[in-house]
C-alpha cells in the first residue's frame, strides 16, 4: 500500500471512529436525559471532542439523530426479511413479520424511543425528510403487500390496511415500552387480536 493510500485509509478509520464516538455519546445522553440531553455541546463533551470538531462529522444535530435512526432500522429490516422468508403461507408470513416487528422494538426499547419519540425536522427547505431517503417507506409497503396476498376482495385497499397494521403494531409497542409497570398480557396476544381484523 502506497503512502497516499495508507493516509486515506487512516483518515477513513478516524472518520469512522469519530462518528461512532459521537453516536455512542448521543445514544447515552438520550437514554439518560431524553431529548433534552441531545444538544451539540453535550454530545461533543461526552464524545471527548470540541464542538467544532463534531461538525466535521455531522453538520447538525438532525444528522446525528438520523444516523441513530438508520442504525436502529438496519437490523430490523434484516430480521423482517428473515421472518418473511421463514414462512411459505401468506398468513404465516404476515403473522411472523408482525410479531418480529414488535419483538424487535421490545428487545431494543432505547432504539424504539430514539426512532419514535424524536420528531424529524429539515434544517433547510431543500432538505428531504428522513423517510424520503431511507428504506422506511418500502418497509411499510411490506405490510401492505403481505395483507394484499391474503385479501380475496379486490375492492379492499391493501396500502391502507398495511398502514393501519403498522399503526396498530406501533401502538402495542409504544404501550409495552412506555408503561412496563402495567401487567400487560404479552405482545403475542395483542398482535394475534390485531391481525384477526386484517383477513
Amino acid at each position: 500500500m502506497s503512502g497516499p493510500e495508507r493516509e486515506m485509509g487512516l483518515r477513513e478509520r478516524r472518520r469512522t471512529e469519530g462518528r461512532a464516538r459521537i453516536l455512542d455519546a448521543a445514544r447515552e445522553l438520550f437514554e439518560a436525559d431524553g431529548v433534552a440531553g441531545l444538544s451539540i455541546r453535550l454530545i461533543a463533551k461526552r464524545a471527548g471532542m470540541p464542538t467544532m470538531t463534531l461538525y466535521r462529522f455531522f453538520p447538525h444535530k438532525t444528522a446525528i439523530v438520523r444516523a441513530l435512526w438508520s442504525e436502529a432500522f438496519a437490523p430490523l429490516f434484516v430480521e423482517l426479511d428473515a421472518a418473511e422468508a421463514a414462512e411459505i403461507e401468506p398468513e404465516a408470513q404476515l403473522r411472523k413479520v408482525a410479531q418480529t416487528f414488535v419483538d424487535y422494538w421490545l428487545r431494543f426499547p432505547a432504539r424504539y424511543k430514539v426512532v419514535f419519540l424524536i420528531q424529524d425536522r429539515r434544517e433547510t427547505h431543500e432538505d428531504r425528510w428522513f423517510i424520503e431517503d431511507d428504506d422506511v417507506v418500502p418497509e411499510l409497503a411490506r405490510f401492505s403487500r403481505l395483507i394484499g396476498a391474503l385479501q380475496s376482495d379486490a375492492a379492499e385497499n391493501p396500502r391502507l390496511a398495511g398502514e393501519a397494521l403498522f399503526c396498530a403494531l406501533i401502538g402495542v409497542t409504544h404501550l409495552l415500552v412506555g408503561m412496563p409497570e402495567y401487567q400487560w398480557t404479552g405482545s403475542r396476544n395483542y398482535v394475534d387480536r390485531i391481525l384477526r381484523g386484517f383477513y
